[in-house]
């Protein structure tokens, strides 16, 4: 488990269909990490849980899984981890 610390740029809610069939709903964060441009998409199952307002600074446990998806169908995804020169 990684904690990401940043501001939320945008949250979005969708429809999806599982594997069963059935409809849920998925809650997505974008959140900008600190000292970076490019926002992190952040998936949150429980739709419930208080994480922030767009533009609040968080701190949140996260965990990385490399897939996307693409024509429905999971494919492998490659995550760089790096220390930053200062």
């Amino acid at each position: 488990m990684l904690k990401l610390t940043g501001t939320i740029k945008k949250e979005e809610l969708k429809d999806y269909t599982r594997k069963d069939g059935t409809q849920a709903k998925l809650r997505e964060l974008y959140i900008e990490p600190d000292g970076s441009i490019y926002p992190i998409k952040v998936n949150v199952s429980d739709l419930e849980l208080k994480v922030g307002k767009v533009g609040d600074k968080v701190t949140i446990d996260v965990e990385i899984f490399p897939f996307y998806f693409m024509d429905k169908k999971r494919r492998k995804a490659f995550v760089d981890y790096y220390i930053p020169a200062k």
